[in-house]
């Protein structure tokens, strides 16, 4: 049986802006935020690994001398964990600086003070690049045997995909939550354990915040293919069908 492999919600096209010169980091979300574009804005690493534990991002602009970590750091994480793509900032760039922001995985370098035409037409030529690959991956097909058809969660792009085929993208804490129900054997996992493992404190914020998690969770399982999580009264939480951890 064949079904076509498609994704329910648009891509998202919002950018973040990481930088910790406030005067660069205003001037910059206001050009993007005056072409039109979703803009967050972050004067650190921390501040930004907190945004990215809430919303989706398809950009990330990066200053390299970060006040609480090197922007490369940032780069090489953002390549290894997430589809996000990433341009560097740079007080001085010469070849080197750009092997290393390039080999860090980021697709461009900017010398500060940076140009904000040239700045414009690069993030336009990315954003616009990313719809066309993922109008591409509407299109493809994906073969999946009747009676073998299972869920399976995707590593690489934080990505559920349903029994056939359709796929929603997760975010990092909706990743995590899910990626633990799938290593526990089709047993269910505790609240605590789960807490734990989200890095949420086990009080009335921290379970409010994976009751959250878990919600998304569900309404993303029905556009994927249907019912998936189930309660564990009692205990947690667990899957109802098998999922493959890929």
């Amino acid at each position: 049986m064949s079904n076509s492999s498609r994704i329910e919600q648009p891509a998202c096209q919002r950018i973040v802006v990481v930088v910790s010169d406030p005067d660069c980091r205003s001037r910059l979300a206001a050009k993007l935020r005056g072409d039109g574009h979703d803009v967050d804005i972050a004067g650190s690493a921390l501040e930004f690994y907190g945004l990215l534990a809430q919303r989706e991002f398809r950009l990330a602009v990066l200053e390299a001398e970060l006040s609480d970590q090197n922007g490369l750091v940032v780069a090489r994480f953002l390549r290894r964990n997430t589809p996000i793509s990433s341009i560097m900032l740079a007080g001085s760039v010469d070849r080197k600086v750009r092997l290393a922001v390039y080999h860090a995985g980021s697709l461009a370098c900017f010398c500060k003070p940076v140009d904000l035409g040239e700045f414009s037409v690069l993030v336009d030529n990315l954003l616009n690049q990313g719809q066309r690959t993922s109008a591409g991956a509407q299109r493809t097909t994906l073969e999946i045997p009747q009676g073998h058809a299972k869920w399976k969660i995707l590593r690489n792009g934080w990505v559920l995909a349903g029994p056939r085929g359709t796929m929603v993208k997760l975010t990092i804490n909706e990743f995590e939550f899910m990626s633990l129900l799938a290593s526990s054997n089709q047993m269910a996992v505790s609240r605590k354990a789960i807490l734990e493992h989200m890095g949420y404190r086990n009080d009335v914020h921290g379970n409010k915040a994976l009751e959250a998690v878990v919600h998304r969770l569900r309404l993303k399982t029905q556009v994927a293919g249907g019912s998936l999580i189930e309660t564990a009264h009692g205990v947690g939480w667990g899957f109802s069908s098998e999922v493959a951890l890929v």
